[in-house]
């Protein structure tokens, strides 16, 4: 099937939520499709081909046409599975630098959105009213989240950000519950539970690893009752162990994600202001020696091009126009042409979100100063500590 003129490439995750925000759609169903490109994972333009031959099958198997849906609409759905099918050339399956993709199709709406994305995701596509976008929102976001909640029975895992957790996994294991009895088979009795309590904890951990295997999250909290917190933190995989942010208490079993993010706000906060003040002091010290630190939209941006930014500092809510090279993604404050390839810098109307993305994309961190503006403030409302 021949693609329509109307593919619409979007520079960055950002505008591509911002675009597909004000996408009307008219109660029209979306085909959402991403997929992995992770070189572990999916390295050829093979694998990649079958891992979306394969999402787009299920797709026609878990949202079939029911009988009696109008004509128009059993169209628009084959029209969208064709053209996303069309759409995936070799060239769209290997984009330089992208680690992954993410189409969205509206036949109706004449809509085609195609976004090169900075981080792995999990493969996954999707038939809704609307597009499926929290994937996208999760990689714009500065810091991605893991949740184990786990009791001595049954465990759950969700992931998201500060704003929004969704549940991605569940455990639910046969631990026999305490003895009525005294004595030494009372003493037996709850060794082999804790034994089995144990046992769970582990295969709780291992499909936390599983699962941060295919979809990474920067920081980590353990949701459980107060006496378990160590025993839980202590089974965890080194990589995983490295990201605990914190514990919190809560009804493992029955909270739903809106108040498990209730509940977990303020071990996150906790978890923020620590590590926000930590670095505020770094660039302090770097600055103050002449080290490596910088400070200035203008100065940033020229680091963060070459590749030199570790940690990303910005003011909360910071916002700038801007400008970028279509060619080599070099970020600017002021238009003209780009000094490594002399291409025309396209403006940008918010050129701090493609400094986010520019920074995770080549492997650094973002630090949003939310607890101690002042700590920033005398630097202006974005700096950087550098690698080198």
């Amino acid at each position: 099937m021949a693609i329509d003129g109307a593919v619409h490439r979007t520079g960055s995750a950002s505008e591509a939520l911002k675009r597909l925000a004000g996408l009307e759609v008219d109660g029209q169903s979306v085909l959402s499709l991403y997929l992995d490109f992770d070189p572990a994972r999916f390295p050829a333009i093979g694998e990649r081909r079958t891992q979306a031959d394969a999402l787009l099958s299920n797709v026609e198997h878990r949202h079939p046409i029911e009988p009696g849906t109008p004509h128009e609409q059993r169209m628009a759905r084959r029209e969208d599975l064709e053209q996303v099918r069309a759409l995936l050339s070799d060239r769209e399956l290997s984009p330089q630098g992208a680690r992954g993709l993410a189409v969205f199709s509206c036949a109706p709406a004449k809509a085609l959105e195609v976004v090169r994305l900075p981080r792995p995701v999990e493969g996954r596509a999707t038939v809704q009213i609307g597009p499926y976008v929290e994937p996208l929102a999760e990689l714009v976001a500065p810091e991605r989240w893991g949740v184990l909640l786990i009791s001595r029975r049954a465990a759950r895992i969700l992931r998201g950000t500060r704003d929004r957790l969704s549940e991605v996994a569940e455990v639910l294991d046969d631990v026999h519950g305490r003895h009525s009895q005294g004595g030494w088979s009372q003493a037996r009795y709850q060794r082999g539970i804790e034994h089995e309590v144990d046992e769970h904890i582990r295969g709780a951990c291992a499909v936390l690893q599983e699962r941060f295997a295919v979809a990474a999250f920067d920081r980590l909290l353990i949701g459980c009752h107060a006496e378990m917190s160590s025993r839980v933190a202590a089974q965890l995989p080194a990589e995983l162990a490295s990201r605990l942010g914190g514990s919190f208490e809560i009804d493992v079993e029955r909270a739903g994600p809106d108040e498990v993010r209730r509940r977990a706000l303020p071990a996150i906060e906790a978890d923020e202001r620590r590590r926000e003040a930590e670095m505020l002091d770094r660039l302090e010290q770097a600055l103050a020696r002449g080290g490596a630190a910088a400070a200035g939209l203008d100065e940033v941006l020229d680091l963060l091009s070459d590749g030199r930014v570790q940690t990303l500092l910005l003011a909360d809510g910071y916002a700038a126009p801007g400008f970028a090279c279509p060619d080599c993604d070099r970020l600017f404050s002021t238009g003209g042409r780009c000094p490594a390839d002399g291409a025309v810098r396209v403006p940008r109307e918010d050129v701090v979100e493609s400094a986010i993305e520019l920074a995770l994309n080549r492997s650094g961190t973002v630090t949003i100063v939310r607890h101690d503006p002042d700590g920033l403030a005398e630097h202006g409302p974005i700096a950087a500590v550098l690698r080198y």
